[in-house]
């Protein structure tokens, strides 16, 4: 097996993903009357100072599901690169990007959602690690385009020289 700079960029996008997955909050949200919001990929967390008159049963697990889905595509483009199928392994990896686009539409979604009366939002480094991983995502494709462009003119000045 040949190594090629997509495999390191998809390499790169799964451990981004990997890492964005086991961060516990990505937002939170503090309320005028002083209680907390977490917004995870998994989970939703209430922490208030009074005792909690209600529960919210909404789980955000859209977030983490795509986050699962991303890094299942990544690893199933690089077991398709082993054996060279440039096509199927570019549609992949732009389904991947579209994955990912989808993960922060939903999660603007949630935001907006828990942005009603807050009186202070932080957001959390590892809110940034899937937009990282669509950039992998992106440079791979073109990797992989450059990698098939350069075996097609290989190929073709071989059999020029016939």
């Amino acid at each position: 097996m040949k190594f090629h700079i997509h495999h390191l960029y998809m390499l790169l996008a799964i451990v981004a993903l990997i890492v964005c997955m086991c961060s516990p909050a990505l937002v939170t949200f503090i309320y005028q009357d002083m209680t907390s919001v977490d917004l995870g990929n998994f989970s939703l967390h209430s922490i208030s100072v009074n005792p909690p008159a209600e529960s919210s049963s909404a789980t955000p697990c859209a977030l983490g599901i795509l986050l699962i889905i991303s890094s299942l595509v990544s690893a199933f483009t690089m077991f398709v690169s082993l054996f060279q199928n440039f096509s199927l392994q570019k549609r992949s990896s732009i389904f991947n990007c579209c994955l990912l686009a989808g993960y922060y539409i939903i999660l603007l979604i949630f935001i907006l959602i828990l942005h009603a009366d807050t009186h202070l939002v932080s957001f959390k480094w590892q809110l940034c690690l899937p937009l990282v991983s669509l950039i992998l995502s992106a440079m791979s494709f073109h990797s992989i385009r450059m990698t098939e462009a350069k075996m097609l003119a290989r190929a073709n000045n071989f059999r020029l020289r016939d």
